[in-house]
């Protein structure tokens, strides 16, 4: 049985918050979603190749950057 070493905050795919801690049973939905291994006293066993693996995520999009005004916006003198 999986056991955390410490606190550990999931959001459930409905949005909810949940925190688990040390004392508490960690349901499996919530396993596949804590990834940091530091977190595990006993990590959990590995999982079936039918369990839920969590998506990539899309790479974030980058800022487009700011173009400077050109000497050509200044009024000649």
């Amino acid at each position: 049985m999986a056991k955390l070493k410490t606190n550990v905050h999931v959001t459930d795919d409905n949005g909810a918050a949940h925190v688990f801690g040390p004392a508490d049973e960690v349901p499996e939905w919530a396993q596949a979603l804590i990834t940091n291994p530091k977190a595990w006293l006993e990590p959990p066993s590995p999982r079936k190749s039918t369990d839920v693996t969590p998506q990539a995520k899309a790479p974030a999009k980058r800022a487009t950057p700011r173009r400077k005004a050109g000497n050509d916006a200044l009024p000649s003198g």
